[in-house]
């Protein structure tokens, strides 16, 4: 990481130590301020440091990553422009202070001071990484070329047989060698009917989990802590029409139900609590989705009221009653707004502020009268005016990319 950047951190946190720490109530929805750029594409990438759950980490589609450590009352730069976006962030649960970030377009980056600084790894030949897992002899990056393992934090490998995939799940069902792994793609220019592989043998070898329902693409997986007497930790995945999870490192798989059928985004366990776990969705940019919890491993489930549908990403600190760091995208306007919330198990309560109106389009009057205008232009002279026909065009490439959004926020980590 530049000078610059060390410095940025450094005065940011002595802000943010002045600020006061974002509260977080019982089960109330607490907005965070707002990042130092104005946001208008969703974030995909929020981490929590499982040592302190005040400690939060933002990428932004611009490649920026921000560090609050406040929980998000105040937000210092940590890095700025890498590549097109961070799709990723994550802590390693095994290295302390060691968090990696996937970009878009500029490969894998990694910190070792909980966040604070960043490098490249140049030893990963992808350049688009969208999710990181680990087991305690293996790193594992998912990029839109395939899967790639790293054993001694400098090179990286390829494992063979995934080079048409892109990646965008990963999960260790059992951290210990030999490992048992999972990857799961969106995007495949193979012949599966779902791009889902599990290994029990640390990579070695790869078996296809056969289509789970009508679902063709897997966008999140997470797995929990080991279950008493178990030998693996549960699964679950989040896919374009739905969640599974399954009891035995992915042998065999259920739908839950409980939840719509939807497509879930972001999965997260609670820490030591494999009965416990969380799902998010975007709905597609739509009304459709939100953010559920169980207790009871998904025989039933609690809406926590997200204050905004489209959950982009969700984070969750390591306490037993967990604070959930979330990230909501509002299609009708691209308010990018980010939040807390401290699950003790209660009835969720909405924000005390309210959640931010709508910004309203400029209002067309109708008058016969020229309206004043400050540019010297007035409706009427717009409308007789030689730039009127790239106005309408400029106009029909508005409706467009409003048509276009529900695509942007499903499908924006492998743009």
């Amino acid at each position: 990481m530049s000078l610059f950047g060390a410095l940025a951190l450094t005065a940011g946190v002595v802000g943010a130590s002045a600020a006061a720490p974002l509260a977080h109530p019982d089960n109330t929805w607490m907005q965070m301020s707002g990042l130092p750029e104005p946001l208008t594409d969703p974030v995909f990438a929020l981490a929590v440091s499982p040592s302190d759950p005040q400690t939060v980490l933002v990428g932004t589609s611009s490649g920026n990553i921000y560090h609050s450590s406040d929980g998000g009352g105040s937000w210092a730069l940590a890095a700025r422009n890498i590549g097109r976006g961070i799709l990723t962030i994550q802590y390693d649960p095994f290295k302390p202070g060691v968090v990696f970030a996937g970009s878009r377009d500029a490969g894998l980056w990694r910190s070792r001071d909980g966040g604070g600084t960043w490098s490249r790894d140049q030893g990963l030949p992808s350049s688009t990484v969208r999710t990181v897992g680990f087991a305690k002899s293996i790193t594992l990056a998912g990029t839109d070329g395939g899967l790639y393992a790293s054993r001694d934090d400098a090179t990286w490998s390829p494992y063979l047989g995934f080079s048409q995939l892109s990646l965008s799940a990963v999960a260790v069902a059992a951290v210990n060698d030999p490992a048992k792994l999972l990857a799961g793609g969106d995007t495949s220019r193979g012949s599966e009917v779902l791009p889902l592989y599990v290994s029990v043998d640390g990579g070695g070898t790869w078996s296809l989990v056969k289509a789970l329902g009508s679902s063709t693409m897997v966008a999140a997986a997470a797995a929990g802590a080991v279950p008493p007497g178990a030998d693996s930790r549960p699964l679950v995945i989040g896919t374009n029409a739905g969640a599974f999870q399954s009891p035995d490192g992915g042998s065999t798989w259920t739908q839950i139900d409980g939840v719509p059928a939807v497509d879930f985004t972001s999965v997260s366990f609670a820490a030591n609590h494999p009965e416990r776990f969380y799902l998010a969705s975007d709905g597609g940019g739509g009304d459709s989705g939100g953010l559920w919890a169980t207790s009871d491993s998904g025989q039933s489930f609690r809406s926590l009221g997200a204050p905004v549908p489209s959950v982009t990403a969700l984070a969750l600190s390591a306490e037993d009653s967990p604070t959930l760091y979330a990230a909501t995208f509002r299609a009708a306007d691209h308010a990018v707004m980010l939040w807390a919330y401290h699950d003790a198990g209660g009835t969720p309560v909405a924000p005390a502020s309210g959640v931010p109106a709508v910004a309203a389009a400029p209002a067309v009057t109708t008058s016969t009268a020229a309206p004043a205008s400050s540019s010297g232009y007035t409706l009427r002279g717009l409308l007789g005016a030689s730039e009127t026909p790239y106005l309408a065009l400029g106009g029909l490439a508005v409706l467009v990319l409003l048509t276009a959004v529900v695509l942007q926020v499903r499908r924006g980590r492998e743009k």
